[in-house]
């Protein structure tokens, strides 16, 4: 009985460690904007959704934020080129380009 108790904890744990920054409030770095989500504003800098990028999903890098337009929330990537993120919404994500 012991080892189940301590098996389910050690998985209650190991969930709470994923989803620390879900359990804090991180308030968001930016805003999204536009009737199908193709724009995000961080600071000055302004970026566009783009289907011709040289990155992709898989060039996703380290964890940048959040942004948002009050009703949905986007986890923000850095990529290797520095003129693109990359943004996910539940299990879906679109690159996005600076304009400048």
């Amino acid at each position: 009985m012991k080892k189940i108790i301590l098996a389910v904890l050690l998985i209650i744990m190991v969930f709470a460690l994923f989803n620390i920054r879900q359990l804090l409030y991180i308030p968001a770095i930016g805003n999204i904007s536009g009737a199908e989500n193709e724009k995000i504003t961080i600071g000055n800098d302004v970026y566009e959704k783009t289907h011709d990028a040289p990155v992709s999903r898989s060039d996703k890098g380290k964890y940048v934020g959040t942004v948002s337009n009050g009703k949905i929330k986007m986890r923000v990537y850095e990529t290797p080129e520095t003129d693109y993120i990359y943004a996910m919404w539940e299990w879906e994500g679109a690159v996005y380009k600076c304009v400048k």
